[in-house]
């Protein structure tokens, strides 16, 4: 029997040594082909690039990616939790009350490499692009991996502890992100310069952000072992409702899968008595959501920085429909309402006036908030598009438009239908409608964006106003006067 041991012990060895060898040499590869690729990429735009909105778009690259790739780690982390478990292991191995940290304290570490590999390669591959010198790439690299590690080992500790320290952490994190895209639609010259070498200051920057990342990734290991199993249970059943929604490329079930998880861990609010009666009912509703999720606002209002940073570059026409874009994405959680109203025909049985009634009273709050929103992209929209400011306050309105519109048709969307006829893929059977339930949201953005991109005018901002407000009559009428 022993003998059978150790030979069953050399034999997980060897394969061990075998998958770590297959898989070294594979990342070495692609690797290598990925890094040529990037750097051919670079000399031929070094040879097309010649105007000065496409220098400045290429300045601008890097820093533009290494925000959104830590606005992704931090989102993923207050998603999921740094530290989740399957609903099995949590079951049985979380309710003991044994010592937990070596079974928790690898998947921290597996985390923090994880986020920092991937963040690192991404500024490699945005600095590389950019022209950056040698050492500035090895820099802003070192740089991006020390604070995506700070992102990890902050949400653990606010995973650990629901004290307010994590959650003022998360949000100056998230108050920096937003300085450097403002910093960017400031025309701020040191970061439109593509630095040559890492300067003395750039050194002592990365020396502090590492010293501040190993304090706060030591503090969050050592509050790994006071993790119970509400902490870490909630990440590892969001994740089998995440795949199933991604299976059926359903990306509105994934938002409801979402917002059950956020307010599944928040528990309860403190309800509120008083209001309009009938119709504006639905109106408070809305806004009572608005007050409790003033986070939402704050988002939007933090988007309104995206096109002025990239008018920076010389986008032109691109900035109203990334402005649009940006609209339709951050908007989605005033339209709760909608949904609700779409999905839960129990609750559309029980309201006391007309179905289109409440399905049009059910944007009115994000139609003010939108609007708000792209009156605030005026100012881009007229240095980006050069028109006057009478033709810019007309584009500010359909880009207002053209984000409820993509909004309102995303959340009402129906989900794929599997009692249509099948069509044979790789894949397996699949319903004629499921890809375009991925698609959903974005051809109204595409169809209200066209005409604006084809000809910036006011004729063309009234024709995708007009293309909005038929949009949205439609998506908002009864269910049984619609056709997906």
């Amino acid at each position: 029997m022993r003998h059978w041991r150790r030979g069953h012990a050399d034999t997980k060895l060897s394969e061990a040594i075998s998958n770590a060898y297959i898989a070294l040499f594979a990342v070495a590869m692609l690797g290598s082909i990925l890094v040529n690729v990037i750097v051919n990429v670079a000399r031929l735009s070094d040879e097309l690039c010649t105007s000065a909105g496409c220098r400045e778009g290429r300045s601008l690259l890097p820093y533009l990616v290494a925000a959104g790739s830590l606005a992704v780690v931090l989102a993923l982390s207050r998603m999921f939790g740094p530290v989740f478990t399957s609903p099995a292991v949590a079951s049985w191995l979380m309710s003991t009350p044994a010592d937990r940290g070596a079974l928790l304290r690898p998947r921290v570490w597996r985390t923090v490499v994880i986020a920092a590999v991937v963040t690192a390669a991404l500024a490699a591959a945005a600095t590389t692009m950019g022209r950056f010198g040698t050492s500035a790439i090895l820099g802003q690299s070192i740089a991006v991996a020390l604070v995506s590690v700070l992102t990890v080992a902050i949400a653990v500790l606010g995973q650990a502890g629901k004290g307010l320290l994590p959650r003022l952490l998360s949000w100056a994190l998230t108050f920096a992100l937003w300085v450097v895209l403002l910093l960017l639609a400031m025309h701020r010259a040191p970061l439109l310069d593509a630095p040559e070498a890492l300067t003395s200051s750039g050194v002592s920057t990365i020396v502090a952000l590492g010293v501040v990342a190993l304090i706060v990734l030591l503090a969050a290991l050592r509050r790994t072992p006071r993790l119970h199993r509400r902490d870490i249970a909630a990440g590892g059943n969001l994740a089998p409702g995440l795949s199933g929604a991604m299976s059926n490329l359903d990306l509105a079930l994934m938002y409801d899968v979402l917002l059950a998880h956020r307010w599944r861990a928040r528990g309860s609010v403190r309800s509120r008595r008083g209001g309009p009666v009938g119709a504006g009912a639905l109106v408070w509703a809305d806004l009572r959501r608005v007050v409790r999720s003033p986070q939402w606002l704050v988002l939007i209002a933090a988007a309104v920085v995206v096109p002025y940073a990239v008018e920076v570059a010389g986008a032109e026409r691109v900035v109203f429909l990334l402005a649009a874009l940006m609209g339709f994405l951050t908007g989605l959680p005033l339209l709760t309402g909608l949904r609700v109203l779409t999905r839960s025909a129990s609750i559309i049985r029980m309201l006391p006036f007309p179905l289109g009634l409440a399905r049009r009273v059910s944007v009115y709050v994000a139609l003010g908030i939108l609007v708000a929103y792209g009156l605030a992209t005026v100012p881009a929209l007229h240095d980006s598009l050069d028109v006057p400011w009478t033709v810019a306050f007309m584009l500010g309105l359909a880009v207002g438009g053209s984000a409820l519109a993509s909004a309102a048709r995303w959340v009402t969307g129906k989900p794929p239908d599997y009692g249509r006829p099948l069509v044979s893929s790789p894949s397996g059977a699949i319903p004629t409608n499921l890809y375009g339930s991925a698609l959903r949201g974005f051809d109204v953005l595409l169809l209200t964006c066209a005409p604006v991109l084809i000809s910036p005018s006011d004729i063309t901002a009234l024709i995708s106003l007009g293309i909005s407000a038929v949009v949205v009559s439609i998506v908002t009428a009864p269910q049984q006067q619609q056709k997906n």
